[in-house]
């Protein structure tokens, strides 16, 4: 077993820990952490952790365990968790009211640091991990139609800010806005600057077939896959608790866009767990399935 496939699997587990207990010290179970989030933030942060808890938790443990195992698969399952957890943690350190609300999140703030980077250096080590000459191939129309649906999100992130954008700028403020401005410029700025770049970075490379296309591809669609049921749960968490600023209709949305991405990670991911053997690459599709030089693939 090579060694940066080992430190990635104890990465995982490492990751796994520490989303774990922040979900349980979090309003989720014991309150330990309390932060100085407004009503609607607050619910949203508790459908974060428990949707950390009951998803990306097992998917990281998974991963770990298969790396630990040298498996193909582990660093393609890292990857997904790993960057919504790198894109949730400045969430939880940048989203409080420290001067304006009670609370004891600060005290935490070395916890969400540490896991901030644990996430990054995990989801940089899968990466580092994929050898993009041994991914199973994709037809033109299944990239063209995944870049279709990218950039149908960086579409539906347009629709969703710019007019709240223009009313502020109008000085007709929105509701969300005038409950939490810190909450609303946070998650504009990450939506606006990271996951719509993202998505139409990746989909002009797929619609373009460049030659590194079909590594970002594994990559955005794992994440993707996770983001949305990831805002879905916060959705969800906000009409249990009888938030004001609930949006059932937005709850489904995200629920229908995280299930597009779950079934193309589950059609894309699927052929990586033919072999077992780390560098052993799995068939292109169409291709036999031929014995590894070395022996069966160990168990």
């Amino acid at each position: 077993m090579t060694a940066p496939i080992r430190h990635l699997g104890l990465g995982c587990i490492a990751l796994a820990v520490g989303l774990a207990l922040n979900s349980v010290l979090g309003p989720l179970i014991t309150g330990v952490i309390d932060y100085r989030y407004t009503e609607t933030f607050e619910n949203q942060g508790i459908g974060l952790d428990a949707f950390a808890l009951v998803v990306a938790v097992p998917l990281l443990i998974a991963a770990g365990v298969l790396a630990l195992r040298g498996h193909l698969a582990a660093p393609f399952l890292a990857l997904g968790p790993a960057l919504m957890s790198a894109y949730m943690f400045p969430q939880y350190v940048l989203g409080a009211h420290y001067l304006d609300l009670p609370g004891n999140n600060e005290d935490f703030f070395p916890l969400h640091l540490g896991l901030f980077v644990l996430s990054v250096c995990v989801a940089v080590l899968a990466w580092l991990s994929i050898d993009s000459d041994g991914l199973p191939s994709t037809s033109r129309r299944f990239q063209f139609w995944t870049g279709a649906l990218l950039f149908a999100v960086a579409g539906f992130l347009i629709l969703r800010y710019v007019p709240s954008l223009i009313d502020i700028w109008r000085d007709h403020l929105p509701d969300e806005y005038v409950d939490d401005p810190i909450a609303f410029w946070l998650i504009a700025f990450m939506d606006l600057g990271i996951v719509m770049p993202a998505a139409v970075a990746g989909g002009l490379a797929l619609w373009r077939g460049a030659q590194r296309a079909q590594k970002l591809m594994y990559a955005i669609v794992g994440w993707f896959a996770l983001v949305g049921p990831a805002v879905a749960a916060m959705g969800f968490a906000m009409e249990v608790n009888d938030d004001p600023n609930a949006s059932l209709g937005s709850a489904v949305a995200f629920t229908i866009y995280g299930a597009l991405f779950a079934l193309l990670a589950a059609y894309l991911f699927r052929p990586l767990f033919r072999r077992a053997a780390a560098g052993v690459p799995a068939p292109a599709r169409g291709e036999a399935r031929l014995a590894s030089p070395a022996g069966p693939p160990s168990p």
